[in-house]
C-alpha cells in the first residue's frame, strides 16, 4: 500500500507541476474610507486580481482583471452587501471609452472624479451596484442608495500585490499533503 500511495502522489504531483505555466496572478486589496461620513459612515473594500504583466504600466484596467470582489460595510441608507465577478450577473461598465480607465497600482493616488477616468468603473451584479466614479452604492431591489462626498477627505488605498496561488500548485500541495497523511495513518495503524 505504501508504494502505491507514494507512486500516486509522485505521479499527480508531477502532472500538476508539469501543467502549462500561465502568467503569475496577483491580487490588489482596495479600500475606500472616509467618503460616506455625512451619511452615517460606510466603507467599500475589495480585491482586484490580474496577471502580473497587466500591472507593469501601473494601471489595472477593467478588461485586464481576471476576477474582482467588492464589499459594502453598510450604513443607514444601504445595508451591507458584497458582489464579485463569480456572480452570473456580474458586469463592469466603463464610460468615456476614449480614455484609459482602471486603478493605479503603482502608488499613484486613486481619487474619484478623475479627468482621465482612472478609478471610474461601475461594478454591478443584478440589483447591486458600486459606481466608483461618483462614489455611489445602490441596492435597486430596496431602492436604497448612499452617495459619498467626493470633496470629503476620504482615501482610496491600494495595497501592495500579493501572489495568487495557481491551481496546479494548489493541486500539487493537496496531493502531497494527502499522501503524507495516508502514510502517517498507515504507520500509526501498524
Amino acid at each position: 500500500m505504501k508504494h502505491v500511495v507514494l507512486a500516486a502522489t509522485a505521479a499527480l504531483s508531477l502532472v500538476a507541476l508539469a501543467a502549462p505555466a500561465e502568467a503569475a496572478l496577483f491580487s490588489w486589496n482596495v479600500e475606500y474610507t472616509g467618503w460616506w461620513e455625512a451619511e452615517g459612515g460606510g466603507t467599500i473594500s475589495g480585491s482586484l486580481v490580474a496577471e502580473e504583466e497587466s500591472a507593469l504600466d501601473g494601471i489595472l484596467s477593467p478588461d485586464e482583471l481576471t476576477s474582482w470582489f467588492w464589499n459594502w460595510s453598510g450604513n443607514d441608507f444601504v445595508s451591507a452587501f458584497s458582489i464579485s465577478s463569480d456572480d452570473p450577473n456580474a458586469e463592469i461598465q466603463v464610460f468615456d471609452v476614449g480614455f484609459d480607465s482602471g486603478f493605479y497600482v503603482d502608488g499613484t493616488p486613486n481619487l474619484p472624479n478623475l479627468a482621465d477616468d482612472l478609478d471610474q468603473a461601475v461594478f454591478a451584479a443584478g440589483d447591486l451596484i458600486f459606481d466608483l466614479e461618483f462614489l455611489l452604492v445602490q441596492n435597486l431591489a430596496t431602492d436604497g442608495s448612499s452617495a459619498g462626498d467626493p470633496d470629503a477627505s476620504g482615501l482610496i488605498a491600494v495595497a501592495e500585490p500579493t501572489p495568487v496561488p495557481e491551481p496546479a500548485l494548489l493541486l500539487s500541495l493537496l496531493v502531497s499533503g494527502a499522501g503524507a497523511a495516508a502514510l502517517k495513518r498507515q504507520k500509526q495503524a501498524a
